[in-house]
């Protein structure tokens, strides 16, 4: 039950019986999906090549006042970069394995990620969790790098591969 409910709309209808002896039906529509922002399994594959820049895109036009935002890297969900607007918490994290050092940028008005010089272990699947006010938006990029592309010293010139 609880992978439908992900994936659709979940309808609950029922019916009550007054003191007057009359009927009232209460009907209760969640639409998961958009309402409540449900986590889906849908995932934006993104390619670049090795040496490119890449943005992967919150989808948002301005972070608001009371937004969290956070991008987590692969099943372990490691913390790469988080804003907390009320808190005016803006940062961006390396692995323990120091794969990101230097790599990552948020942009300051969407909280889209940018990953700069692209490596091949820079492959892999990125969380996104938009906490609002009302709602909780759940997104996955897969990036994956291939190699023999961009040059290094070209790569802060390069536009972005945009998601």
């Amino acid at each position: 039950m609880e992978q439908s409910m992900k994936s659709g709309s979940y309808l609950y209808l029922q019916l009550y019986r007054d003191t007057k002896n009359t009927f009232r039906i209460v009907l209760f529509l969640l639409l998961l999906n958009d309402a409540f922002a449900a986590e889906t399994d849908k995932v934006k594959v993104v390619s670049v090549k090795e040496g490119e820049n890449v943005a992967l895109r919150t989808g948002e036009t301005e972070i608001q006042r009371g937004d969290k935002i956070l991008w987590m890297y692969g099943d372990e969900r490691t913390l790469l970069a988080e804003i907390h607007m009320r808190n005016k918490i803006f940062e961006t994290y390396n692995t323990d394995d120091g794969r990101f050092s230097d790599s990552l940028e948020l942009d300051k008005y969407t909280g889209s990620l940018v990953i700069r010089n692209t490596k091949s272990t820079h492959s892999g699947v990125y969380h996104l969790k938009i906490i609002k006010k009302d709602a909780t938006v759940y997104k996955r990029f897969q990036v994956n790098i291939n190699g023999g592309g961009g040059n290094p010293l070209n790569a802060k010139a390069s536009k972005y591969r945009c998601s």
